[in-house]
């Protein structure tokens, strides 16, 4: 591995670093806001929202999506086990997702 990806000493697997949080990061917000999207233009379509309203939900749902997969890669990253890993991976994306979602509920 390089110093962009350092091993975790005794492990197979790299350590999460800052760069490859922030990739996860982003790949998080993108697919977020992609499903966001998708969902919103169906509402903007059934006139259930305006414009505006749905770029900032699908904001707001990417925000949240890249948080939450920067959190499950920082845990996955600790864990050697891999199907450990995946089960720690899934359980702090969706406690995240789950908290920064209740945030915005009450929020609005």
């Amino acid at each position: 591995m390089n110093e962009q990806y350092p091993m975790v000493q005794g492990s197979d697997y790299p350590y999460p670093t800052q760069n490859n949080l922030m990739e996860l990061g982003k790949m998080g917000a993108v697919v977020g806001m992609c499903g966001a999207g998708a969902a919103n233009l169906h509402r903007l379509r059934r006139e259930e929202i305006g414009g505006a309203e749905a770029f900032v939900d699908t904001l707001k749902v990417g925000v949240a999506a890249g948080v939450a997969s920067a959190a499950a890669g920082l845990v996955a990253g600790q864990i050697r086990s891999s199907s450990l890993s995946l089960l720690a991976t899934l359980a702090t994306g969706t406690a995240v997702m789950y908290m920064l979602n209740q945030e915005l509920t009450e929020n609005t």
